[in-house]
């Protein structure tokens, strides 16, 4: 793939964790036209360093548009901006282009937790890459990618108890974990017209998700 073709990237909040703090004022140097561009451009990205490697990651649509919500629903606020497009996600390997993954057509809206995240799990390197959407007012689905040592990204299969392979699950709305816990995920899916959220436990084995517990969790009782 053409640089050219790359920009211009449209970035989602990100969080940056574990990226090295020299790697991180090398960055902010940046020298390559394009690149300080991008940057320049960009509302947010997700950096951390493998070793001495700088990895960062981004998303973008070349077609993305943009448009102002003008009325209140449980997929955004009025006056939230909400844009749309043919995403794919591109990492940058120590300040150059490195890989792309399409990902395909999807919407992100302002303040609703639609965006690019980084889980890493606390007791070992492991890191996954998340994006949420908006399904209804109960939850969101979650797409997981892990980037390896050399900057390429993967698609993260998620295997369910009942025996089905998917490429998301469903997560309470914002598409954040409920728990990290050692090689563990916890995603809960709320029902506000019933009395409990139901649960999940899944296993990152470094390749892919396994779900390994489900359980139901009861909302307190009403004094």
């Amino acid at each position: 793939m053409k640089r050219n073709q790359l920009l211009p990237l449209v970035l989602l909040t990100a969080l940056l964790g574990g990226a090295d703090d020299d790697a991180m004022a090398a960055a902010l140097e940046e020298t390559d036209p394009e690149i300080k561009s991008l940057r320049e451009r960009s509302r947010a990205r997700i950096a951390f360093t493998v070793g001495p490697v700088l990895i960062e990651v981004f998303i973008h649509a070349d077609d993305e548009k943009m448009e102002i919500l003008r009325t209140d629903s449980c997929g955004g606020k009025s006056g939230s901006k909400r844009h749309t497009g043919n995403y794919q996600i591109v990492s940058l390997k120590n300040r150059a282009f490195h890989a792309a993954l399409p990902v395909g057509k999807r919407v992100f809206t302002e303040n609703r937790g639609e965006e690019i995240k980084e889980i890493r799990f606390p007791e070992s390197s492991g890191r996954l890459v998340t994006i949420s959407q908006y399904q209804n007012c109960n939850g969101d689905e979650v797409e997981f990618f892990r980037v390896d040592s050399r900057g390429g990204l993967h698609r993260v299969r998620v295997r369910h108890k009942d025996g089905l392979e998917k490429l998301q699950l469903v997560s309470r709305p914002g598409g954040a974990p409920d728990d990290v816990s050692g090689n563990q995920l916890t995603y809960c899916s709320s029902r506000k017209t019933k009395t409990a959220a139901t649960c999940a436990v899944y296993t990152y084995d470094g390749n892919n998700l396994i779900q390994t517990a489900p359980a139901v969790r009861k909302a307190p009782a009403k004094k």
